[in-house]
């Protein structure tokens, strides 16, 4: 099979012919059909964030058809559209069994990522017990996108946010991430207030559905917030970045006992102020992708009638250094997917 292989970080990805792996008991060979790129491959092919052992195939936003089955495998059947939970569980600690799966004590591997050889290749193995089908009403791209992007929104916004209808919500970063976090919050009933770098990006999202779209990079930027918020601030916030400047927009934006969820991170570390959390009851978690049922509730999502693709640009396999080239440059209005034909 061809693949794409990340064999020395800070380098491109080399094109080349592997051996097709076979699947083992309780596994299925998964025939890619595509797979998209997400912020954590661009940490990995830069050597930080996970670090797997080199050559490595990455690739976690995985969809495709069912090309082989293993013995012990039901459920499944050649030919099925598919895509996968990407996280290698026990499903016996405390955390799978209370369905923080992404948390597991003993988790052995992550599909594209850590551990495990992933889906910029034509072809990839996973249990059946990580394996979801695939509605034939969601494109094969649309599909792929679930498995990190979409489920990571979900896992999020009906997880770790505890939205109420009606909530204000101030979403910091408008990319693949950031504009499911929209639909996901819209969804639960809340309304939206965007924020990015990239005037593109705030248009794109006020056509997603976005009450108010504002430049984060701009001193005027607390002062809009207090205003389209009569004055109190946003219930939830969610950074979709993780650097040292969103983190403190989504700090000051936040009402008393305002909720930031952080979903993104870069290198950066940003100093918090005991006083300020302390005074209002803020409160500031962590969401990381998601389980099992965040990926059955993030199917039904993009299967509804309300979803609007956040797939933006999509390239094939041989130009995947241009891929990521253009998902570095920031251009990119949503997700960015390879596709196979």
């Amino acid at each position: 099979m061809k693949a794409a292989v990340l064999r020395e970080t800070g380098k491109p990805l080399v094109i080349e012919e592997m051996t097709t792996p076979k699947p083992g008991p309780g596994e299925v060979l998964v025939q890619t059909r595509a797979c998209g790129i997400s912020a954590i491959n661009l940490h990995i092919a830069a050597g930080w964030g996970y670090t797997p052992d080199l050559p490595f195939v990455m690739g976690q936003e995985a969809s495709g058809v069912v090309a082989a089955i293993g013995p012990e495998v039901v459920g499944f059947a050649v030919g099925d559209r598919v895509i996968p939970n990407i996280f290698y569980t026990c499903r016996n600690c405390r955390y799978c069994r209370t369905g923080r799966e992404t948390l597991c004590t003993d988790v052995d591997g992550i599909l594209g990522v850590s551990k495990r050889q992933g889906a910029f290749a034509e072809y990839f193995v996973i249990p059946a017990r990580q394996l979801f089908h695939l509605p034939a009403c969601i494109s094969f791209a649309d599909g792929g996108v679930i498995a990190d992007a979409v489920v990571s929104a979900v896992h999020a916004v009906r997880r770790r946010a505890q939205l109420f209808p009606g909530d204000r919500v101030l979403v910091l970063g408008a990319g693949g991430v950031g504009l499911s976090v929209m639909q996901a919050a819209i969804a639960a009933g809340a309304s939206v207030i965007v924020a990015d770098i990239a005037d593109a990006k705030l248009e794109h999202a006020r056509r997603f559905g976005a009450t108010h779209a504002f430049r984060a990079d701009v001193a005027e930027f607390n002062e809009w917030i207090k205003q389209v918020t009569n004055g109190e601030g946003v219930d939830v916030a969610f950074d979709c970045h993780g650097s040292a400047g969103t983190l403190c927009c989504a700090v000051n934006a936040l009402r008393k006992t305002g909720r930031l969820v952080i979903i993104g991170y870069t290198q950066d570390t940003y100093p918090l102020a005991p006083q300020q959390l302390t005074r209002s009851e803020l409160e500031i978690v962590g969401s990381r992708s998601g389980g099992h049922q965040d990926t059955a509730d993030a199917i039904a999502l993009v299967g509804s009638p309300s979803w609007r693709s956040i797939v933006s640009n999509t390239f094939p396999l041989d130009e995947i250094n241009d891929a990521f080239a253009f998902m570095r440059s920031g251009a990119a209005l949503g997700r960015v997917v390879i596709t196979m034909d």
